[in-house]
């Protein structure tokens, strides 16, 4: 008994000395509707809503960024635009290509092309496959991840600190190290639903916790009005697209 008597004291000792967390850290939840979002890359900006105003503004004037219009517009097969359909695909590196995309009932007519090109290169199957991506044109390789890129440089200032982070498969992402302070935290380029493309431009005071209490408190971001969120949401039907003739 004497032993557990004397360990309790320095137990206590070590709780009572543990600093208390001077930086902050959100837990972030994307969804439309009831369907979370995966795939979808966030950004924390220094100032208020107010203060971000200028941004606002451009993110209300910038058209639709729509990933099948782009990549009908560039010719895609109907089995590529699926392929990156699936799993929500801005670039073919989101996913392996798997051998079943390279020949059979599932070719991708893009991948195949690719893929025969590698085998006189490679000379193996498995590294034609692995290194297909090298012989697939650039503007349906990443062009639209490019595309995208250009837009969230157009909008951010020169010298604007952000952070940025994607959800993950369940629609979550985690910022951390955050100097407290009032943030807004927006996706600049629209994040594509089946009919849909929703920006949000939303306010968030960060204050110093620690990531259990932050994992209790997810910030939510939906296209459904929240009176607990002051959020800019912009969501605007996708475009018709029309392929290339």
């Amino acid at each position: 008994m004497g032993f557990y008597f004397l360990l309790f004291p320095f137990s206590f000792f070590l709780i009572a000395q543990t600093p208390p967390a001077t930086r902050g850290v959100i837990r972030l939840k994307v969804k439309s509707k009831s369907k979370e979002l995966p795939r979808k890359r966030f950004f924390l900006i220094k100032g208020s809503l107010d203060e971000n105003k200028s941004l606002i503004e451009k993110l209300k004037q910038t058209g639709v960024l729509s990933r099948e219009c782009y990549y009908r517009s560039k010719g895609a097969s109907e089995s590529l635009i699926k392929w990156l359909n699936e799993n929500d695909c801005d670039s073919i590196y989101c996913r392996e290509i798997e051998e079943k995309y390279v020949g059979g009932t599932e070719a991708v007519p893009e991948f195949q092309t690719a893929y025969n090109l590698g085998l006189r290169e490679f000379k193996t199957p498995e590294l034609a496959r692995r290194w297909l991506t090298v012989n697939v044109p650039g503007d349906l390789r990443d062009g639209f991840y490019n595309e995208k890129q250009r837009v969230i440089n157009s909008l951010l200032p020169p010298a604007a600190t952000t952070i940025s982070v994607m959800t993950d498969r369940k629609g979550t992402a985690y910022l951390t190290d955050i100097e407290p302070g009032t943030y807004t935290i927006s996706n600049l380029v629209g994040s594509e639903t089946e009919k849909t493309s929703i920006i949000w431009a939303c306010e968030k005071e960060v204050k110093a916790v620690d990531l259990a209490i932050a994992m209790r408190r997810p910030f939510t971001l939906s296209n459904e009005k929240d009176p607990k969120v002051k959020c800019e949401i912009i969501e605007r039907p996708l475009p018709v697209c029309e392929s290339k003739k």
